[in-house]
């Protein structure tokens, strides 16, 4: 009697190990898919930050981390702004585009696009915060806010006026560019870098715009 409790009680011990270790392979299982899965969903965002790594790299700009970087309030500032106002090009332009269909607006859009990554490289880097909001069209500085609806306003008059917004849209950022240059600390060389480029683009887009209205 005592042999067969013995063995029933060695039953009950394989069967309760086997169901621990069938739990634990579907645990396992599950864990894998949904890495998996994770790693899938990341493959366009590692895309992007390859793009915008290459793009760093083709110009000499290299990346200083929070150690590095000045940590400077104004330069967090200045960047926190200059994400939003990188948006609101790329915004207004997306609306002109599917208001009048002009390609020049869909081709500026997709710079406007890298600029925003480019800044947020540099937001990262020193581990701010992402100024931005989700939704097209709205932003948190009000300033911004006030542009893009009267830019927007202007625009859907005619085709002309859209023409116009683009270079007030690129005008401004010029302008706002150039005085962050003016203030910006010296130890911050890799926001310099970028801003630099920001600009060399931004006086490309102005020619661009201009020359359609010369037309």
């Amino acid at each position: 009697m005592k042999a067969e409790t013995i063995r029933k009680n060695w039953q009950v011990m394989i069967i309760i190990v086997l169901a621990v270790l069938l739990v634990s392979a579907t645990t396992w299982a599950v864990s894998e898919n949904a890495r998996a899965n994770q790693q899938r969903a990341a493959g366009p965002a590692s895309d992007a930050d390859m793009n915008v790594n290459e793009t760093l790299d083709e110009h000499g700009i290299t990346l200083l981390d929070k150690e590095q970087a000045s940590n400077n309030v104004s330069t967090a500032s200045e960047l926190a702004f200059l994400l939003e106002e990188e948006k609101l090009a790329h915004d207004v332009y997306q609306s002109m585009y599917d208001k009048w269909g002009s390609r020049i607006f869909t081709n500026i859009q997709g710079s406007e696009t890298m600029h925003q990554k480019m800044v947020l490289a540099l937001i990262e880097s020193r581990n701010l915060p992402d100024s931005r909001t989700d939704d097209f069209g709205k932003f948190n500085d009000l300033a911004l806010q006030k542009f893009y609806d009267e830019l927007i306003a202007q625009g859907n008059q005619s085709v002309t006026d859209a023409y116009k917004v683009g270079v007030a849209v690129e005008e401004r950022d010029i302008a706002d560019l150039k005085q962050t240059l003016t203030t910006l600390d010296p130890k911050d060389t890799d926001v310099k870098d970028v801003i630099e480029n920001l600009i060399h683009a931004s006086e490309n887009h102005l020619r661009a715009f201009n020359r359609q209205l010369s037309r």
